[in-house]
């Protein structure tokens, strides 16, 4: 075994499971002791996150369960995550989660390589604050979004762009579209020019042309202002970069 998949959070567990037989390996759970494992490589972390919390861990906790791993597995090479917000700065916090572990674990474990999804950045080049790692259990398909602060609204919609765009890539999806999985989705969400009273979408709603050019126009500054890419699971980890 060279992967080990590692959840945390129970609503982690079936897409942990499912990413695992990408990796020929299996998967468990972040509470369980490490272990000793033959020719362990690679830790792959999948759960909820933020810049102060991975798999509900601080990041001097994640460190030092990674420092645990090693000690009783020398082959270790490679950690990866898989989670939101984990690459950005939003609220108080001046290092992203993964700056704040890059630094303490190549401080104490140089020969470790640490990988995640990439820094979001929009196509105008903006940095998002903000992202979110959603999965399909029916397609096993993930979407990962990213936005930058919503400055116009409350303090309580900070990440209210991100959720727009989640929600107009899932208007391709059913009930609301057509294309199962959030791999299509996006080729549709590409491949869109311009919402008509004509389309089902509108006449379902019984839309006017007035609600399909709020619409359209919702839609252009949404792929505008934010970052979407998405993918099968078998794809997922060909997606992560590695952090220095």
């Amino acid at each position: 075994m060279t992967a080990l998949v590692i959840w945390g959070g129970d609503d982690h567990r079936v897409r942990a499971e499912a990413l695992a037989t990408t990796y020929a390996t299996t998967a468990q759970n972040v509470t369980q002791k490490p272990k000793k494992v033959s020719s362990l490589q690679t830790l792959v972390f999948w759960g909820h996150g933020d810049p102060a919390h991975f798999c509900h861990l601080t990041s001097d906790e994640f460190v030092a369960l990674v420092a645990s791993w090693k000690k009783l597995n020398s082959d270790l090479q490679s950690v990866e995550i898989l989670t939101c917000n984990a690459r950005h700065k939003n609220g108080a916090f001046t290092d992203s989660y993964t700056e704040q572990v890059v630094t303490k674990l190549t401080t104490k474990h140089s020969g470790i390589a640490f990988k995640a999804l990439p820094v979001a950045t929009t196509k105008k080049g903006v940095t998002c604050e903000w992202s979110i790692l959603k999965w399909h259990d029916a397609s096993k398909t993930w979407a990962y979004v990213g936005a930058p602060t919503n400055t116009l609204g409350s303090s309580s919609q900070l990440d209210s762009i991100m959720h727009e765009a989640v929600k107009l890539l899932e208007d391709f999806m059913p009930p609301r579209g057509q294309h199962v999985g959030y791999a299509r989705a996006i080729a549709a969400m590409e491949d869109f020019t311009a919402l008509t009273t004509h389309d089902l979408f509108a006449t379902k709603r019984n839309w006017g042309q007035a609600e399909v050019d709020k619409y359209n126009k919702a839609v252009k500054e949404t792929r505008e202002n934010t970052f979407i890419m998405a993918g099968t699971l078998s794809g997922l980890r060909w997606w992560l970069t590695e952090i220095k």
